[in-house]
């Protein structure tokens, strides 16, 4: 793997590492700050959030009704579009905590990352987020082989 797209996929592996401590000024961090319009998409909203102003309110809400939050990302894959511009494609689990007494258990979901992301003089930085989650039928098959494999560890590799 030649260094570009080493750093690349390490800007992409430290924004998911924000997860784990629920960073989301890191995660900001990691978004081209001189961007006019950065674009977030993320799974659960109707609408794109445009601005920073849209995504800080999400990050900062974001913040306030989960009380813990896990991810992860795999096949992730990397296509220079120019020498200044990548398109990152990857999978993504999260699992989160809702906050407070009605959500003991956690919610999770395996979403398709699509992401841009520019070379600046900080870095590569992220402006533009699209997540994709896959459809209902497939999340069904996906809870259910992982329920089976967690009840039958040893029939794991034939689920």
């Amino acid at each position: 793997m030649n260094a570009i797209k080493k750093d690349i996929l390490d800007t992409v592996r430290r924004y998911v590492a924000c997860a784990e401590t629920m960073d989301f000024s890191g995660r900001k961090a990691l978004w081209d700050a001189d961007e006019p319009m950065p674009i977030l998409c993320p799974e659960e909203s109707a609408e794109p959030l445009i601005g920073w102003q849209e995504l800080d309110a999400y990050w900062s809400h974001s913040r306030v009704i989960m009380s813990d939050l896990r991810s992860q990302a795999t096949n992730l894959i990397v296509h220079l579009l120019s020498d200044d511009v990548a398109l990152v494609v990857y999978d993504s689990r999260w699992i989160a905590h809702m906050a407070g007494p009605a959500h003991e258990l956690p919610i999770s979901a395996d979403v398709r990352m699509n992401a841009l992301l520019r070379k600046t003089p900080s870095g590569w930085r992220y402006f533009q987020l699209v997540e994709g989650p896959v459809d209902l039928m497939t999340m069904a098959y996906q809870a259910a082989r992982r329920r089976a494999s967690t009840l039958f560890p040893k029939l794991a590799g034939d689920c």
